[in-house]
């Protein structure tokens, strides 16, 4: 049995690397084609646009592995029927749930390598991503700033101010600023509001140097204020989307909203989780990026127990049309997960949510994995 499953899992393991790679291919090339015209038009260095690639790529390759796994399955399972190796193992007696058992192992693994990239190969990455991102204002040459508007931290973390801006040769000269640490930060680090303010400063990579700097606490008690000091100088680090500087400058990420949720990993959302539930606050968002940050990995184990059953069931349509079918699974699985995260936020108005967080991001793999072992059962 042994040489049984060291067969299947070689025939495993050329289509999930082709599956892997095609489909991190595919969602690069749609980067690089769907951002082409703000590259060219603000002649964004090509050094640039390789590191945005690579620095996204740790996030395509997490959020894609279950995809491998369905296509690695299902094209074994497909080429192994069609030159009926499995119907002489079936009459050998070996049941069709010790036939695939390789694949559910590799299946776990996955989900298991998928987990360790979410949690600590993605926010890395994506950390780096943002501070690439925070550097393309001093790179652009035809840099032309919108003073007099309120800028966000990418982590919402903080929340600017800034009356002009006069584009310089390396920095964008600041005048007139104002930092705010926004609630997040206050309620997430149970620190006070602070208030910064400054007449002169400069943006660099991301950094932003305040000069001369008056800097004001707030006591959350209510006894009031109190100022902090004037030091010469105070840097802050607080990425922004280059868009804060070039209003036609947009970039189109895939699953951008999902990549945005990324940069923290399950230990620091379940903390964070756990400082709001001292602090008795509600975050449904917070809560649905928790339980995803496991559920989306599981997903590979949910492909290896529902890809090979369909693809044995299908498969005798014709060679391709296993894979076929699970490649149509994948598609399916994908915008039930999409759904019950859009069911798991809350609703018009604050409305509170039609599905609970657990439930959201659980209920797609619960469907498919039993789907998968129905039709197991009666292809056995």
């Amino acid at each position: 049995m042994r040489l049984l499953d060291r067969y299947m899992l070689r025939e495993m393991v050329v289509p999930f690397l082709i599956g892997q790679a095609a489909v991190v291919l595919m969602l690069t090339g749609s980067i690089l084609y769907n951002n082409a015209e703000t590259f060219v038009i603000h002649q964004v260095p090509a050094v640039d646009v390789a590191r945005l690639v690579l620095f996204f790529i740790p996030f395509l390759v997490h959020m894609t592995m279950p995809v491998a796994m369905a296509v690695a399955a299902s094209l074994a399972v497909s080429r192994m029927l069609r030159d009926s190796e499995i119907t002489v193992m079936r009459a050998s007696g070996i049941s069709l749930i010790r036939i695939f058992l390789p694949v559910f192992i590799l299946g776990l693994a996955a989900s298991g390598v998928d987990f360790v990239v979410g949690e600590y190969v993605v926010p890395a990455s994506m950390n780096r991503f943002d501070e690439v991102r925070a550097e393309l204002p001093n790179h652009i040459k035809h840099l032309t700033p919108h003073p007099g508007q309120f800028i966000v931290a990418n982590d919402q973390s903080f929340a600017l101010y800034v009356k002009t801006m006069v584009p310089r040769k390396g920095f964008i000269e600041l005048h007139g600023i104002t930092v705010f640490s926004s609630p997040k930060i206050t309620y997430a680090t149970e620190a006070q509001p602070t208030l910064v303010s400054a007449n002169e400063g400069e943006y660099r990579d991301g950094e932003w140097m305040l000069t001369n700097p008056f800097i004001i606490h707030y006591d959350l008690s209510g006894n009031g204020n109190y100022v902090v000091g004037n030091p010469p100088k105070l840097i802050y680090y607080i990425p922004v989307n280059p868009q804060v500087f070039q209003a036609s400058f947009f970039m189109s990420m895939p699953m951008g909203t999902m990549a945005d949720h990324s940069r923290l990993t399950f230990s620091q959302l379940g903390a964070e989780l756990e400082r709001y539930k001292r602090q008795k606050i509600s975050d449904p968002y917070s809560a649905l990026d928790y339980y995803f940050k496991l559920s989306v990995p599981f997903s590979c184990l949910v492909m290896a127990l529902c890809c090979p059953p369909m693809a044995l069931h299908f498969a005798r349509g014709g060679g391709f049309m296993g894979t076929l079918l699970s490649i149509c699974l994948v598609f399916v699985y994908w915008n039930t997960l999409l759904l019950s995260r859009i069911l798991g936020s809350p609703g018009a108005e604050g409305a509170a949510p039609i599905l609970s967080a657990p439930v959201a991001a659980w209920s797609q793999n619960v469907i498919f994995i039993a789907l998968g072992l129905l039709v197991l059962h009666r292809s056995e």
